[in-house]
């Protein structure tokens, strides 16, 4: 009788994994970015994602769109919650990545800045992943959060990413131009005083 228990009980317990791996799905969502001005022609901005007890098993894709006017430098990290599910991790971020793309076709332009997966040691360690890119041109951009939905709970990440502008190359001419004209100045006012001197 006891063997006969803990084949249906290994019967339903596989039954119920194979089950939970059908109603497994990608979930593919994409929202515009929410951003904040920071007063000096750049901007801040938080945002992250949740899945529920029923996105189990999923897999998931995240794309946060926004768009800039001037060459840029850039800077994002993620981060996952853990909510102690027991033997296994609830949020498991696979991949972020910043891109530049064709606004009307959705089209990828040039490569994608894959971010650098900062994740810790140990037993189901909290997922941090961290990017930076420089020098980047202005255009309709992408920050993309892959990951997978482990958890009984489900879970979720957060994540900020910062924007700084570039100065053209015309404005580090200018800037130079006005350096060597102080310079100029400097060294002409000098020489008065010791002419006079």
């Amino acid at each position: 009788m006891k063997l006969t228990s803990l084949v249906l009980s290994s019967l339903l317990a596989g039954a119920a994994l194979v089950t939970q791996g059908a109603y497994a799905q990608a979930i593919d969502r994409s929202a515009p970015l929410v951003t904040v001005d920071d007063g000096v022609g750049g901007f801040n901005a938080h945002f992250g994602d949740s899945f529920a007890a029923s996105t189990t098993g999923s897999t998931f894709t995240d794309i946060f769109t926004f768009n800039v006017g001037t060459p840029f430098d850039a800077a994002g990290s993620v981060t996952s919650s853990y909510l102690n599910t027991p033997l296994t991790k609830d949020l498991l971020i696979t991949g972020l990545n910043l891109y530049r793309y064709d606004p009307l076709t959705n089209a990828i332009l040039g490569s994608a800045i894959s971010g650098i997966n900062n994740t810790g040691f140990g037993e189901h360690p909290t997922d941090s992943w961290s990017l930076e890119a420089f020098g980047l041109q202005a255009g309709y951009y992408a920050v993309r959060v892959d990951g997978q939905v482990l958890g009984a709970g489900g879970g979720a990440f957060g994540a900020d990413f910062t924007i700084s502008p570039v100065p053209e190359p015309q404005t580090w001419g200018m800037l130079l131009a006005g350096l060597g004209l102080l310079g100029t100045t400097a060294l002409r006012r000098r020489a008065l005083v010791r002419d006079r001197a």
